[in-house]
């Protein structure tokens, strides 16, 4: 078996690369309990959009809570409706 070549990070790793890459993050408890709760890798396909993969960086003002409210809106819009 092929070793996984990641390593696995803490949620306090993951929420400082989010701060690393530019971020701005209103609320560290909020941001931790989604990380923790929602994952950071399914957070992340809402961020790339605004990611610059050639500097690495975020565009400025990019905010963890507008991450958090468009995976939020996304998940209610995915919901089937009731008949």
């Amino acid at each position: 078996m092929t070793p996984y070549p990641k390593k696995v990070l803490s949620i306090q790793q993951q929420y400082q690369t989010y701060i690393d890459a530019g971020m701005t993050v209103p609320c560290p408890q909020e941001a931790m309990e989604a990380l923790s709760t929602i994952g950071y890798y399914r957070l992340r396909g809402y961020s790339f959009h605004l990611y610059d993969p050639a500097t690495k960086k975020y565009q400025p003002n990019t905010s963890f809570a507008d991450i958090l409210a468009l995976y939020r809106f996304d998940k209610i819009a995915r919901r089937k409706p009731t008949p």
